[in-house]
């Protein structure tokens, strides 16, 4: 099972989360500048002294078709917008969600950084990400995690329908995921100027520190060929992810990261507006958690909402395992609906019903083959809270038979259920979402 690097780095600190503020002496590129090769008067002169002390190198370098690919080459009109405050995060997220839904409808929309802002931190709430008194949310930072567990919930007309967290070891799943899904967030390391150039027209980033991140970017393409000798830090082999970088500019810049570079994680956001509503219980799966029974485990929430069941929302804390997906009535006696499925990556997934269904009091369960995400206790972290609520009469878990039949359902708040379920943490909800058709 893999952890999340960030929910194990948050551990350890919470101040090594992203939120780095734009600097307004930082020295910037715009987009057409970047084409075209004209830098601004700040950039030439640093241009120039580094050239000052590598005479040698010629800047000539121009991008082939062999393993290369930009999103901004054919999303025109893709605006990079600069960070004012500690969201470079969300700027992040929204750059992976405007690509994503441009690949599905061949059009932009723009969604705004500091709108996530109010949804993840300031709307009234008793459970989710709450920032401590005196904090100010907009330099607090975060990480892309908290995009997921909020905006699975929906928001405005849209859904974050699925969040896939990339191996950054997996070059080829990493291009795969931007030619097909957009833009991909990353974790880097961006806090000490010596690591950063401006070599001709480009702005480069390469480190070798492998522990710790401060600032998220967003990978928009890649160039197999981007030379390694334009990092400022030695780099051992051609190549460079192509990123906006929210915070070294006046209006947005390319970013070329060094294929060496250790990335401290990576992930894509999908969104849709096929859904008029969230039913969901959980702030989220912030570390992990799950439970099991046995070799399979069965989980369900029970909604009272009338409406067009849809689709169904889950998190997978594994690579991959098998899953079935049960509709019930309420008192989770009888059977309505049942549909097999496959989560195929660590992440979040929403799940389409091959045949939607109309309900009213109803219940979601799913069968998991490796574990049940639930969303686990409260978190005291630094600057922030994670809080959650459950009550009575939300989320069971079916405790089967010896012999594969299935059980009692129990309800997740009843006293004991730790010692039940042999786990060590207050389980909390479980993490099911139904999710309704327009």
């Amino acid at each position: 099972m893999k952890k999340y690097l960030w929910t194990s780095l948050l551990s350890a600190s919470l101040m090594a989360l992203s939120g780095c503020s734009s600097s307004s002496g930082s020295s910037s590129v715009s987009t057409l500048e970047t084409v075209t090769g004209e830098t601004s008067e700040a950039s030439s002169a640093e241009a120039s002294a580094e050239s000052t002390t590598a005479e040698t190198v010629v800047y000539d370098y121009v991008h082939g078709k062999d393993g290369y690919y930009n999103i901004a080459d054919e999303m025109t009109e893709f605006e990079m917008m600069p960070q004012q405050y500690g969201d470079c995060w969300l700027h992040a997220a929204a750059a992976s969600m405007e690509t994503n839904i441009f690949k599905k409808i061949g059009s932009y929309t723009p969604i705004d950084p500091l709108h996530l802002l109010d949804i993840v931190y300031i709307n009234d709430k008793d459970e989710g990400f709450i920032v401590k008194e005196n904090i100010d949310p907009k330099d607090n930072g975060g990480w892309q995690w908290m995009v997921t567990e909020t905006l699975s919930r929906g928001f405005d007309d849209l859904t974050l329908d699925s969040s896939v967290i990339l191996d950054t070891a997996d070059r080829e799943a990493i291009k795969e995921n931007i030619r097909t899904r957009g833009a991909v967030a990353i974790g880097v390391y961006d806090v000490t100027s010596d690591k950063k150039g401006w070599f001709g027209p480009y702005r480069t980033l390469n480190y070798t520190i492998d522990d710790m991140f401060d600032h998220d970017v967003t990978i928009i393409g890649y160039d197999d060929h981007f030379p390694k000798e334009y990092f400022k830090e030695p780099a051992a082999e051609d190549g460079a992810w192509i990123t906006y970088n929210s915070n070294e500019c006046s209006g947005g810049n390319y970013f070329y990261v060094s294929y060496c570079a250790p990335l401290q994680y990576a992930i894509s956001h999908s969104v849709t507006d096929k859904y008029s509503e969230v039913l969901s219980y959980d702030a989220g799966n912030e570390q992990d958690r799950y439970i099991r029974t046995g070799d399979k485990t069965t989980t369900a929430n029970v909604f009272h909402k009338a409406g067009k069941l849809a689709a169904v929302g889950t998190y997978n804390d594994f690579d991959t395992q098998n899953i079935t997906i049960e509709v019930y009535s309420a008192d989770l006696r009888e059977l309505l609906y049942k549909q097999d499925a496959v989560l195929g990556h660590h992440g979040y997934h929403t799940i389409e019903l091959d045949a939607p269904l109309e309900v009213s009091d109803f219940a979601v369960a799913i069968t998991y083959e490796k574990g049940a995400p639930v969303e686990g206790e409260d978190i005291d972290y630094v600057n922030t809270d994670y809080k959650t609520v459950s009550e009575s009469g939300q989320s069971f878990v079916r405790t089967d038979n010896p012999d594969g039949t299935a059980g009692e359902w129990q309800d997740l708040t009843d006293s004991g259920i730790r010692e039940a379920l042999n786990i060590d943490f207050e389980p909390g909800n479980c993490c099911i979402k139904a999710l309704l058709a327009k």
